[in-house]
C-alpha cells in the first residue's frame, strides 16, 4: 500500500496525542506488524501538529466525515475517521490508524491522492470534509 499525497501529515494536537498513545501502547490490540506500527508512529511523529486555534476547520481529523471521489469510476465514498477502539467498517467508521485512514487525515476539499495496492493505483479527490462546528 502506497499513498502519494502530502509530504507532511497535518494533525490537530489532540488527535496527534490520542493516536500516538494508541501506537505506543498498542491498546486496544492493533492488527499491525511491528514494522507497520513503527512506520505509522514515525509518520505521526513527523506530522505538522497544530493547536485548535491554528488548525483549519476544513481539514479532516478524528471524527470527521470525509467524502472522496474515485476519479476513474466517478463514485463517491464516505468514511468517518475514528480512533481504533471506535472503528466499525460496516457503518463507514474507519480507524485513523489504518493505512487508508491515516492517508485521509489532514486532507481538505479539493486535495487529491493516489492509493496503490499491489499493481493497481486508485486516484481519489476529496469532495467534502464535515467536521463538528467547534474543534
Amino acid at each position: 500500500m502506497i499513498t502519494e499525497n502530502k509530504e507532511q501529515l497535518l494533525m490537530l494536537k489532540e488527535d496527534h496525542d490520542i493516536l500516538r498513545q494508541y501506537l505506543i501502547n498498542n491498546s486496544p490490540k492493533l492488527m499491525y506488524d511491528q514494522h507497520m506500527q513503527k512506520e505509522h508512529l514515525e509518520k505521526i511523529n513527523a506530522a505538522n501538529v497544530l493547536g485548535s486555534n491554528e488548525f483549519p476547520n476544513t481539514a479532516s481529523r478524528l471524527y470527521s466525515t470525509v467524502i472522496i471521489r474515485d476519479s476513474v469510476t466517478r463514485t463517491n465514498l464516505e468514511y468517518k475517521l475514528v480512533p481504533p477502539s471506535d472503528s466499525d467498517k460496516w457503518n463507514g467508521n474507519i480507524s485513523a490508524l489504518t493505512p487508508f485512514g491515516l492517508a485521509l487525515m489532514g486532507l481538505q476539499k479539493g486535495e487529491s491522492f493516489i492509493w496503490q495496492l499491489s499493481k493497481r493505483k486508485k486516484y481519489y479527490t476529496v469532495v467534502e470534509v464535515r467536521n463538528s462546528a467547534y474543534i
